[in-house]
C-alpha cells in the first residue's frame, strides 16, 4: 500500500551539461506534493462524485483521478515504452484499495485517540533542518514558493504521522526482528550494501548564462568575493541561499546530498574529490558559470560493516514482513467497517468471501 513510512529527504546530483546539478525529487516528497495540490483543489470543487463510503469518510472521485495521475508521473520517471505501460496497469487496479486504507488507518487513528502534533512540530523542525533553513517562517515560504498552501502541506505531514502512528502500535507486536536475522541477512546480501566512493557537498552557482565581457568579468568577481567571505567564516548554508544562481539547491542552502563517483561532471568531480572534509574549493569555472564546493562527508567504495548499516538491514527485513502481516490487519479491518463502493470501481484489498457450502 501507499503508505510513507520515511522522513522527507532531499536527495540530488550532479548533471552533466550547463545545469551543473540537477534535483532528484524523493517519491514521498513528490506524492506529499501531489496531495497537498488535491487537498487545494477538493476544497474548490462545490460539487463531488462519491464513489466509495467507508463508515463516516468518503473517496471522491477528483481524489481517485488524481492518485492515478500521481501514479502515473510517479512511474514514469523510473520506466517507459511498454514497461511503463504494463506497471502502470498493474498499479493502478489497487489505487482505490489504497485510498480507502488510508481512510481506515486514519479512522483507527481517532478511535486510539492517537494525537500526532508533537511528532508534527518535530517532523516539520526536521524537514526545516534538512532545507538548512532559519526558520519555520522560512518553511512556510519554501513552501509557498512551490505554489503550495502551507496548511495542505501540514495537514498532509499530519496524516502521515497518524497512519504511520497506528501501523507502529497495531503492528509492532506482529512484526519482529531478531539481532541474529540482522546478522545472517547481511552475510548473504553483502553484495547488496556495496557501495562506490560518494560525497555530500554544498554548492554556490554563479551563472554567467547570456553574459559576456565585463558583466561575465563582474559575476567572476563575485564568485571570488563569495569565496573570500565563505573561508572567513560566513555561514556557507546562508550565502548559498542569499546569491547562489541555482534555484533547485539555493533555498536548501545550497545542500546537494550525497553523490556517488562518476555522477559528476569530470571538472568537478577532481576538485571535489580532493577536498578534505569541511574545506571549500577554489572557484571552479564551468560552462554555465562559476562554482564553489562545500565538502561536508565523504565514504569509502567497498562495502560497509554491519554496525554501518544495522538500522537499513533490520529495516529491510521488517518491512518485508510488515506489508503481508499489514494487509491482513487492513482486510480485517475492512470486514469491522461500513463499505459501500460504487459499481465499476473495484477494492482489491477487501478479503473474498468464502465460498458456499454445497448442501449434501
Amino acid at each position: 500500500m501507499r503508505v510513507k513510512y520515511t522522513d522527507y529527504t532531499i536527495q540530488m546530483r550532479y548533471a552533466r551539461g550547463p545545469k551543473v546539478i540537477k534535483k532528484i525529487v524523493p517519491h514521498s516528497f513528490l506524492t506529499a506534493i501531489l496531495l497537498f495540490a488535491s487537498s487545494t483543489l477538493l476544497r474548490a470543487e462545490v460539487v463531488e462524485e462519491v464513489i466509495v463510503r467507508v463508515n463516516s469518510g468518503i473517496v471522491v472521485l477528483s481524489e481517485y483521478n488524481l492518485r492515478l495521475a500521481e501514479l502515473r508521473q510517479q512511474l514514469g520517471q523510473q520506466l517507459t515504452g511498454a514497461a511503463l505501460d504494463e506497471e502502470i496497469a498493474k498499479q493502478t487496479k489497487d489505487a482505490l484499495r489504497d485510498l480507502i486504507d488510508e481512510q481506515l488507518l486514519l479512522q483507527k487513528a481517532s478511535e486510539l485517540g492517537i494525537n500526532p502534533e508533537t511528532d508534527l512540530v518535530r517532523r516539520l523542525d526536521s524537514i526545516r533542518q534538512q532545507l538548512n533553513l532559519p526558520s519555520m517562517e522560512a518553511l512556510e515560504k519554501a513552501v509557498a514558493e512551490q505554489g503550495l498552501n502551507y496548511e495542505d502541506f501540514r495537514q498532509n505531514l499530519r496524516e502521515n504521522i497518524l497512519t504511520q502512528q497506528v501501523i507502529g502500535r497495531e503492528m509492532g507486536g506482529r512484526v519482529a526482528v531478531s539481532p541474529d536475522e540482522i546478522k545472517v541477512y547481511y552475510e548473504e546480501h553483502k553484495q547488496e550494501f556495496e557501495r562506490k566512493d560518494g560525497v555530500r557537498v554544498q554548492q554556490i552557482v554563479i551563472s554567467t548564462e547570456g553574459k559576456e565581457g565585463e558583466e561575465a568579468t563582474k559575476l567572476r568577481a563575485k564568485a571570488d568575493d563569495m569565496l573570500a567571505r565563505a573561508r572567513n567564516g560566513e555561514d556557507f548554508a546562508e550565502l548559498a541561499r542569499q546569491n547562489s544562481d541555482d534555484e533547485s539547491t539555493a533555498s536548501a542552502g545550497g545542500g546537494v546530498g550525497f553523490v556517488e563517483r562518476g555522477l559528476m561532471a569530470p571538472e568537478i568531480e577532481q576538485v571535489v574529490f580532493a577536498l578534505e572534509k569541511d574545506k571549500i574549493s577554489d572557484v571552479i569555472p564551468i560552462k554555465a558559470g562559476f562554482l564553489i564546493v562545500k565538502l561536508l562527508e565523504r565514504t569509502s567504495a567497498g562495502i560497509p560493516p554491519l554496525t554501518e548499516v544495522e538500522a537499513r538491514v533490520h529495516e529491510q527485513i521488517y518491512y518485508s514482513r510488515l506489508q503481508p502481516a499489514l494487509r491482513q490487519y487492513l482486510g480485517q479491518l475492512r470486514l469491522e467497517s461500513y463499505i459501500l463502493i460504487k459499481p465499476g470501481y473495484e477494492d482489491t484489498g477487501a478479503i473474498p468471501e468464502p465460498a458456499a457450502t454445497p448442501k449434501s
